[in-house]
This record gives structure tokens, C-alpha cells and sequence, in this order.
């Protein structure tokens, strides 16, 4: 039989860390979920066009969906979807992008 033993501490943060945490979390489900819905708008959009008969060579072009992909690409976007953005680390997207087993 194998036993799980698992931990859970209280972080005493400060107000300031407090927010500065709250915003890195924010950031990241922002970007995820922005990568997310772009992976799936274009490839909703290439089944379409394939269902109405255009060829493969004309349909809208993949998204890539690599970490160097997507982090090009949120690094073209996010002035327009997050202008709060600068106020993060621009680092806090690569663990959202990260492939999970649970994603």
C-alpha cells in the first residue's frame, strides 16, 4: 500500500507581496486562457473550412502552439488584451503555457 502524505503552509505575506502574488496568478490564468481560446478558434476554423470543401493549401493557416508559438505570439497581443501587463514580470506566462498531465 502506498501512502500520500501532503503539506499545506500559510504564506504571511505582506499587503504588497500579497497583490504582487495575486497579480502573477492573474497573469498567467490571462495568458492561458487567451492561448487557450486562440488554439481553439483557429482550429475550429480549419474544421469548418474543411467541412465546406476549401483544400487543405487555402484554409487559415495552424497555430502553433509550441512554447517559443505561443509566447511570440501573447508577446504580439498583450498590449491589446492586458495593457496592465507591465505591471507583472513578463515571466509568469511560461508555467501557464507548460504542458500538464492534468491539463
Amino acid at each position: 500500500m502506498q501512502v500520500t502524505q501532503a503539506y499545506r503552509f500559510a504564506l504571511d505575506l505582506t499587503p504588497t507581496q500579497q497583490r504582487a502574488v495575486l497579480c502573477h496568478a492573474g497573469a498567467a490564468r490571462v495568458a492561458y486562457n487567451w492561448a487557450l481560446a486562440r488554439v481553439k478558434a483557429v482550429m475550429d476554423q480549419r474544421a469548418a473550412e474543411r467541412t465546406y470543401g476549401i483544400a487543405d493549401a487555402d484554409v487559415t493557416p495552424a497555430f502553433g502552439w509550441s512554447l517559443p508559438a505561443l509566447r511570440k505570439a501573447w508577446n504580439t497581443a498583450k498590449h491589446e488584451v492586458a495593457p496592465w501587463w507591465a505591471q507583472c514580470s513578463r515571466r509568469r506566462t511560461t508555467p501557464a503555457w507548460t504542458p500538464s498531465p492534468a491539463a
